[in-house]
C-alpha cells in the first residue's frame, strides 16, 4: 500500500524540474507501469501459482522493488518499480482471464471507471491539501482496518459477502490517490522523486481497479 513507500515524501533534493514536467514523468511512468501489467497479466492466464509461488511472486518480489524505490538513483528506483509491476502483473493475470471468460467486458467498463476515478481523486489532491493534510492518520487507521477484515476473512469467507467491505475498500484506495498526490505536490520534483512517488500512486490505483472490479463482478 502506499504508506510502504512513504519515506520518498520526506526527501529534499537537488535536480529539480518544473512541477508540468514532474506530473508528466509521473503519467508516463504510470501509464509504462499499467501496460506491463497489462501484457504480463496476459501471458500469465493459464498460471496455477500455489502459496510459495503467491509469496515469492506477488509478495517478494514487490518488496524488494520497494526497498529499491528507496535508492537515491533514479534508475535502481524504476529498476525498483518495475520490480513491482511485473509480478503483480503475474499474480493477477489468471483472476483476470477468469473474469473475461465469465464476464465479457466487465474488465474493459473497471478499468474505465478506474481512469475516472483516478483523474477526479488525483486532480482533488492537488486542489484541497488542507483537507488531505487532516485526513492522513484516519486514512492508516481505516487501512489497517481493511488489512484485519481481509485477514479475518481467510478463515471466515462469508464476510467478503458484506458489498459494503467493498465500496468501503474503493473509496479508501480512491482517497490514498488523492493524499499520496498532495503529498507528491509537497516533495522537491526530482526525476527519482517521480519514480518512487509512482509506486505508491500505482498500487493505490491497482488496488482501487481490483475492488471496483470485485464491485462491478458481484452486481446484482
Amino acid at each position: 500500500m502506499s504508506m510502504i513507500s512513504s519515506d520518498v515524501y520526506e526527501r529534499i533534493g537537488r535536480d529539480t524540474m518544473t512541477r508540468g514536467a514532474f506530473y508528466f514523468v509521473i503519467g508516463v511512468i504510470l501509464t509504462w507501469g499499467f501496460i506491463a501489467t497489462y501484457i504480463v497479466s496476459t501471458m500469465t492466464v493459464a498460471w496455477r501459482p500455489g502459496l510459495l509461488e503467491v509469496l515469492l511472486v506477488g509478495l517478494g518480489l514487490p518488496i524488494v522493488g520497494i526497498l529499491m524505490s528507496m535508492s537515491n538513483s533514479a534508475f535502481i528506483s524504476f529498476v525498483g518499480f518495475n520490480l513491482v509491476v511485473i509480478p503483480l502483473g503475474a499474480i493477477i493475470g489468471p483472476g483476470l482471464a477468469m473474469y473475461k471468460i465469465a464476464q465479457p467486458g466487465l474488465i474493459t467498463q473497471a478499468a474505465t471507471t478506474t481512469a475516472m476515478v483516478t483523474g477526479v481523486m488525483a486532480l482533488s489532491g492537488l486542489m484541497f491539501p488542507n483537507f488531505y493534510r487532516s485526513i492522513g492518520g484516519a486514512l492508516f487507521g481505516a487501512l489497517t482496518a481493511l488489512l484485519v477484515v481481509l485477514i479475518a476473512s481467510m478463515f471466515i469467507p462469508a464476510l467478503m459477502e458484506f458489498r459494503i467491505i467493498h465500496f468501503a475498500a474503493a473509496g479508501l484506495f480512491a482517497l490514498y490517490i488523492g493524499f499520496d498526490m498532495y503529498r507528491a505536490n509537497e516533495i522537491p520534483a526530482t526525476l527519482n522523486n517521480a519514480v518512487d512517488v509512482c509506486i505508491s500512486l500505482y498500487l493505490d490505483i491497482l488496488n482501487l481497479f481490483l475492488w471496483i472490479l470485485e464491485i462491478y463482478a458481484k452486481k446484482d
